[in-house]
């Protein structure tokens, strides 16, 4: 493992890592080494277990194989079978999101095929569902007007030399991709006229989603195409083809969904005008935007994976006042720390606000202290 990688300090407050046992944490940092710079490795227990756990001895195939089935099970990593050798691989799916490549080197490796409605949609869900052209929402359900639909773009068309690695594929509407090739660029790209009605077909979508049976993981989504066949996935880790793991946005923006209440409306109500986070995002920025540098794309990105996570929108909207009175960035990070001082406030976790703590004097803080430690003293001595 030659690679020198980093690790984020965000790393280590994210949920959905912090609920993962300890190795399955240890294993996805293992990836950032394993992986080339396309973020692509080889993904057997074997080989996992001989470059991650070689000194372990009570870690065998088989439990190396169900840490791996952790981070496929969650979407973090991205099993697939490829070349003509049909080797076992994997992708770490947000890779260039924790990694920053200065030099990046050709990968050896082959990647998974665009062919596969399966690849198609992990890339959707690594560029958070927005089109990488225009900036706009792509439906995650198969609209009537195909224009609005997903597409695989690459930044280098394969005609020109581009692969289908994944940092020269990203995810767009099928209009905007049919546009860019037309003008054979992206610089000073216009969103075409195929773009109308978008609206629409997102308010389509989510009646769609939400219509699903809840017990039917694996409706056909926006990526409804036959299984190419360098893009299967390997038996040994199947979940994905099961659809675990496949609409929550995962690593990095996992925000957790929280408890349902049925008292009250929301502060923003789905009236089937625009999309709830639409809606959500303009009165944000209306509240808060003076003053602030937020960007409409990162705030309704935000908002749109908390809701889609089955996020309660009325807690959404006070996590969101916390932090635009505060003046806090809107990220999945942030978030999370305001529905935890929402969940402190409303179960008396913590008895004594932290800002009457703070009014009291430290001379009296350092006199309390000294006492409870001169008693501990004086009764470890007797």
């Amino acid at each position: 493992m030659p690679r020198i990688r980093t690790v984020k300090p965000e790393f280590w407050e994210d949920e959905l890592l912090g609920v993962m046992p300890r190795d399955a944490r240890l294993l996805f940092i293992a990836t950032f080494n394993m992986a080339d710079d396309e973020g692509i490795l080889r993904w057997t227990p074997a080989y996992i277990k001989a470059q991650a756990f070689m000194y372990d001895d009570d870690l065998g195939p088989k439990e190396v194989d169900r840490l791996m089935r952790c981070l496929t099970d969650t979407g973090l990593v991205f099993p697939y079978v490829g070349g003509v050798a049909r080797q076992q691989m994997a992708v770490v799916v947000n890779f260039r999101k924790h990694q920053r490549i200065n030099r990046p080197q050709k990968s050896k490796l082959v990647p998974p095929s665009t062919g596969a409605w399966q690849v198609r949609e992990m890339y959707a869900r690594r560029d958070g569902w927005v089109c990488q052209l225009c900036g706009g929402e792509i439906p995650r359900r198969l609209v009537a007007n195909d224009d609005h639909n997903l597409w695989i773009d690459h930044v280098r068309p394969v005609a020109a030399g581009g692969t289908d690695h994944p940092s020269n594929v990203r995810a767009v509407h099928r209009v905007c991709g049919r546009s860019r090739g037309v003008a054979d660029g992206e610089e000073g790209f216009i969103p075409p006229a195929g773009l109308a009605g978008i609206e629409d077909s997102l308010n389509e979508s989510v009646n769609r989603s939400l219509s699903d049976p809840v017990n039917e993981s694996h409706t056909p989504s926006n990526l409804d195409a036959p299984t190419d066949t360098d893009g299967e996935f390997s038996s040994m880790n199947h979940s994905l083809t099961e659809g675990k793991g496949r609409e929550g946005n995962r690593e990095g923006k996992g925000t957790p969904p929280t408890p349902r209440q049925t008292s009250g409306r929301p502060t923003v109500e789905q009236t089937g005008e625009r999309p709830l986070p639409d809606r959500m995002t303009d009165r944000f920025l209306e509240c808060y935007a003076r003053g602030n540098s937020y960007r409409r794309r990162q705030v309704r990105t935000t908002i749109a994976d908390a809701l889609a996570n089955e996020t309660n929108p009325d807690e959404l909207w006070s996590a969101l006042e916390q932090l635009g009175e505060t003046s806090k960035p809107v990220t999945a990070n942030t978030l999370q720390f305001a529905f935890s001082k929402i969940r402190q406030a409303a179960t008396g976790a913590d008895v004594i606000p932290f800002a009457a703590r703070q009014q009291q004097g430290s001379d009296d803080l350092f006199d309390r202290a000294m006492a409870r430690a001169n008693a501990r003293m004086d009764q470890e001595s007797s």
